[in-house]
Parts: C-alpha cells; sequence; structure tokens
C-alpha cells in the first residue's frame, strides 16, 4: 500500500467507528468541550475522551485548551487533504459526487 492509502485506510477506520463518527458530526457545527458533547450524545465521558483522544492524535480534530477546559473543532485542513488524497486516488473531487446504492443501517439493496 501506497502512503496515501494507509492514510485513507486509518481515516476511514477512524470514522468507521460510530461514535468517533458522532463526535465528529458535533463538532461541524464548531468548538465543543467533553463536557457538551458526551450529554448531546448520551455517552460516558470516559468514552467520550477516549474517542476525542484518538481523533486528536490522528489530526484530525483540534484541541485548544482555554482555563481547565479543552475545546475541540474539526482540522479542516486535515480534512482538505483527505479529501486531496481521495481525489488523487480515486479521480473524484467532491465526495458528494460519491453514488452509493439505496443503502439503509449498512443494508444496500441489489
Amino acid at each position: 500500500m501506497t502512503k496515501d492509502e494507509l492514510i485513507l485506510k486509518k481515516f476511514f477506520k477512524l470514522l468507521g467507528d460510530e461514535n468517533k463518527f458522532k463526535i465528529v458530526s458535533q463538532l461541524k457545527n464548531g468548538e465543543k468541550c467533553v463536557c457538551v458533547i458526551y450529554k448531546e450524545l448520551g455517552l460516558n465521558q470516559t468514552l467520550v475522551s477516549h474517542h476525542l483522544s484518538a481523533l486528536k492524535k490522528a489530526g484530525l480534530i483540534n484541541g485548544k485548551k482555554s482555563g481547565k477546559w479543552v475545546y475541540y473543532s474539526v482540522n479542516k485542513k486535515a480534512f482538505n487533504e483527505i479529501e486531496n488524497i481521495y481525489y488523487n486516488l480515486f479521480g473524484i473531487k467532491n465526495l458528494k459526487d460519491v453514488k452509493i446504492d439505496d443503502c439503509d443501517d449498512n443494508v444496500c439493496a441489489n
């Protein structure tokens, strides 16, 4: 596998986790602290902190300390890089252009 393929594999593996995906989705509207994220998602605070740590380590989110709180946000630069890698590998510039057959809850129609 090339370096770019490994980057995409790691990206999709991380966001393939439902909780990590939900966390990134929460952050798309702006920065939030763990105290807000875990309440909005109805998840355990320790679990959310663990997922945030993994996402931050992978470079997909940023953390900014303010007092005793850390505010997390989407790393837009990282997502732009992922989009560019996807384009270079598959020729698709915008992931919105990807057409997926009628899929519902991981069950796709034939």
